[in-house]
């Protein structure tokens, strides 16, 4: 785990919002390939909820999935992205760790 890639994912503002949404369960799927238990997404649902073009939203789960904050998973023809919860909480109890 590096805390300083890490945080630099979760500094953009946007990637930051889709990393909530995905532990809010806010943002809903489209794809018939994840359910509900699972908790994710797919690029167009990302796009759906923000608005932004697919290019720009791939470019945001990228850095987010080369960080490990994310989890990406191929399902037939679909990219399906999920939190990977216990980097999450590694980096928080690492972050305490080094500045408390």
């Amino acid at each position: 785990m590096e805390i300083s890639k890490i945080c630099d994912a979760l500094g953009n503002e946007t990637r930051y919002q889709i990393v909530k949404a995905l532990k809010n369960k806010t943002i809903e799927t489209c794809c018939n390939k994840i359910e509900y238990f699972e908790n994710g997404i797919s690029v167009g649902d990302v796009v759906n909820a923000t608005g932004l073009a697919q290019s720009t939203v791939s470019q945001h789960l990228k850095v987010l999935v080369d960080s490990g904050i994310i989890i990406k998973e191929k399902r037939g023809q679909w990219t399906c992205f999920f939190l990977n919860k216990q980097l999450i909480e590694d980096f928080i109890k690492g972050l305490y760790h080094d500045l408390r």
